[in-house]
């Protein structure tokens, strides 16, 4: 069967078609719907198809460096949050300054980490 990768989470998308015969993809997991109108896009659409097996190697790379990137930046935000639920850093503990200090070098490796990355893809 004929498919296509969601570009937000990389699952395959099954080739749809509606009652007029125009195709569509559905990513039930991102709930986003893909329409393919137009000459132009239809006939893209067909010899994307037929090079499908040499496409599929560039859609898995750029898919796992994207959820690469999500990661990161996910975990970026995850760490500014616990920073934030901490509040204002002349009102805490040392043991609490301690773990505030260790978040916030972990968000800059974290920034790193990320920079990195673009840098080599």
């Amino acid at each position: 069967m004929e498919s296509i990768p969601c570009f937000l989470c990389g699952r395959r998308l099954p080739r749809r078609s509606t009652k007029w015969r125009k195709t569509y993809f559905v990513c039930d997991f991102c709930k986003i719907q893909i329409f393919v109108r137009g000459k132009q896009g239809i006939e893209r659409l067909e010899t994307f198809f037929k090079n499908a097996a040499t496409a599929e190697i560039p859609f898995k790379q750029h898919a796992r460096h994207f959820h690469e990137m999500q990661a990161i930046l996910q975990e970026i935000d995850d760490v500014q949050k616990e920073i934030e639920k901490m509040g204002i850093s002349h009102f805490l503990s040392d043991a609490k300054l301690r773990i505030r200090s260790a978040l916030l070098k972990r968000k800059e490796s974290l920034f790193s980490q990320l920079e990195e990355f673009c840098a080599k893809k």
